[in-house]
């Protein structure tokens, strides 16, 4: 049986998974083959591989694992549901380059990259993707969803809600919870509590407004 990768996008995110996923296979052969998957934009090939409607790609392949290349947290939830609700198991894949301690609990499709460093005793739960040189503290966890930006500094014992988005070198002092569906701008250092659906900007960190929308990117984003 032919195991398959199948990268849920097309955009920018998707094509950097990819090159996790190419890295992954030159260290054990893993899948026979990856593909991408878009059930929006009308493409048919991408990096040279064929890209599939998520419904025509569960029907072609018998042993298929789904990998969310997508930035958005509430669009990660989404597909993340539709893949539980039609049974389709979600890959894990990790970056050869990457630290983990041996105590880190890892969910199912989690994505991290390159040269991050995860520490002891972290939680890191389904469906998170961290980019690279993230730096996560001690006794911490993270809830599904959410994704933490290139250079973030998390310090130890944070609690981090669901479909959190943290920004590029955006970072935390330790023994602090950020609420659910929370947008930590690019470069905002968080020194308190941080309380659920809000926007927060600065060093310090201060609540610019309301996450209403729950949405990171104004512009609609390219799966």
């Amino acid at each position: 049986m032919k195991m398959v990768l199948g990268i849920y996008g097309t955009g920018g995110l998707a094509r950097e998974v990819y090159i996790i996923a190419k890295k992954i296979l030159n260290k054990v052969h893993r899948w026979e083959d990856i593909v991408f998957i878009d059930d929006i934009n009308d493409i048919t090939e991408l990096e040279g591989r064929k890209v599939y409607r998520f419904f025509t790609a569960i029907k072609s392949f018998s042993d298929f694992e789904l990998s969310i290349a997508v930035g958005e947290p509430a669009l990660r939830d989404e597909i993340y549901s539709l893949a539980h609700n039609n049974q389709v198991k979600l890959a894990t894949l990790i970056h050869p380059g990457v630290y983990i301690d041996e105590s880190t609990k890892i969910g199912d499709g989690v994505i991290i990259c390159d040269m991050a460093t995860i520490t002891s005793h972290v939680v890191i739960s389904d469906n998170v993707y961290l980019q690279p040189h993230v730096v996560i503290g001690h006794d911490i966890f993270i809830g599904r969803h959410s994704v933490i930006g290139a250079n973030c500094q998390i310090g130890g014992a944070n609690h981090i809600g669901e479909r959190v988005y943290m920004g590029f070198n955006s970072g935390t002092k330790e023994n602090l919870t950020i609420g659910k569906d929370v947008i930590c701008s690019a470069g905002a250092i968080v020194f308190r509590d941080i309380p659920d659906e809000v926007i927060v900007v600065g060093n310090p960190a201060r609540i610019m407004k309301k996450n209403e929308d729950k949405k990171v990117f104004r512009k609609k984003e390219t799966i």
